[in-house]
């Protein structure tokens, strides 16, 4: 598979339903339309990935990564970098996050890419605390950008319309020796 064909398996098995589309993708690979859809035209013929109308808009498609897609991802050669940094600490994560969101953003130049981020650190994300049965209290997730709940298995997932609780600046060096 290419570099761009691996960005989309990747994309897709990371976002959220709303976005695993299309424009999602462009988005995400800073491409056009055009590209992103024979991108997806040779998942979706390799089985890896399937197309689906979105439940929010007939007119749109959304795309799930399959059982033989998830299975390609065992060879990702990108993995071992995901289980370096599945070991760092928490404070060298958010700090590496920080250092990613602001390369990311300034490295358009002139067109900076749009970020994108998980529901969990998205200015949008609503918490909610919820009494269920027996006054057993869960938290409940609305995006209020989207007006829909966000289930917790989703927190994690990547979204187009992320939006930053703070501005990315330039992250403050950690100053290692």
């Amino acid at each position: 598979m290419t570099a761009a064909q691996w960005i989309a398996l990747r994309y897709f098995s990371r976002s959220n339903a709303y976005s695993r589309t299309l424009t999602g993708l462009a988005q995400y690979q800073a491409t056009t339309a055009g590209t992103a859809s024979q991108t997806i035209k040779y998942l979706e013929q390799a089985g890896y990935v399937e197309r689906d109308i979105s439940t929010r808009d007939a007119r749109s498609s959304v795309f799930t990564i399959t059982e033989a897609g998830l299975a390609v991802m065992e060879e990702d050669p990108l993995a071992h970098l995901g289980q370096e940094i599945d070991d760092l600490s928490g404070a060298d994560l958010l700090h590496l996050r920080d250092v990613l969101r602001y390369l990311l953003a300034n490295i358009g130049g002139e067109q900076p890419r749009r970020p994108f981020g998980t529901c969990k650190d998205c200015a949008f994300l609503l918490t909610r605390q919820a009494r269920g049965p027996n006054a057993a209290r869960s938290n409940q997730y609305l995006c209020k950008l989207l007006n829909f709940y966000i289930a917790d298995s989703e927190l994690n997932y990547l979204c187009k319309n992320f939006q930053a609780l703070r501005e990315f600046q330039s992250p403050i060096s950690r100053g290692t020796s």
